[in-house]
């Protein structure tokens, strides 16, 4: 024991190891992770990486949304205009397949629009909030609170403690601050504006989107 009954670092892991391998019946105790400090600082990790690997060009990450949508529409065009012409067999094997490729395609429009919630896609923050509201809302996803909770989940990491329930889409959750209700608004109202392009017609234009939202 330290000084004062104070157990030390050493006798403090030494004591939780004899805990863990009493409560796991003898077995061999659980090491901890390394808790030194490393033999190098972030500062220099970050002088490692080639300085173009920190550049943000528009043209090039413009260039990886017209790939991905391009892919995406001609993905439609075959759900579209191929598809259905398929004979009975070929066609049910033919969906799983559509539906996986777009799947994949469509994940890489929602890391572009991810990587516009860290300001990675551009020099220009309202040009990356635009550009990642309309992507994420295209995907059904609140832009704006994905941004800022994602952003609070990387600065909370680590098993910090925060409130079990949160709602993504309450402007007045714990989750945002006053200055980012008004956004969170408006990753809302894009995202019902949304759901009601994607709502079959007839659906859409007597019952409205609350009763889509009502399925759900």
């Amino acid at each position: 024991m330290g000084a004062g009954g104070r157990m030390t670092e050493k006798e403090r892991e030494k004591h939780e190891q004899e805990q863990v391998a009493r409560a796991t019946g003898g077995g061999a105790a659980v090491q901890r992770s390394p808790v030194e400090k490393p033999p190098f600082t972030l500062g220099q990790i970050k002088k490692a990486i080639p300085p173009h690997c920190f550049e943000r060009s528009v043209l090039r990450s413009f260039s990886y949304v017209a790939h991905d949508l391009s892919l995406a529409a001609a993905l439609l065009y075959l759900a579209v205009a191929v598809i259905p012409a398929l004979p009975c067999p070929l066609r049910y094997a033919a969906w799983p397949l559509y539906w996986v490729a777009q799947g994949c395609v469509c994940t890489g429009v929602w890391v572009i629009a991810h990587e516009c919630g860290h300001h990675a896609f551009s020099d220009h923050a309202l040009l990356d909030d635009a550009v990642g509201l309309a992507l994420h809302s295209a995907l059904l996803v609140p832009y704006f609170s994905w941004k800022y909770s994602h952003r609070r989940h990387h600065t909370n990491a680590s098993g910090r403690p925060y409130p079990r329930f949160a709602c993504h889409f309450d402007p007045y959750g714990p989750i945002y601050g006053d200055r980012e209700r008004a956004q969170i608004f408006v990753s809302d109202a894009w995202r019902e504006a949304r759901e009601c392009i994607y709502v079959e017609p007839e659906n859409r234009n007597r019952k409205g989107v609350f009763w889509y939202n009502s399925k759900f």
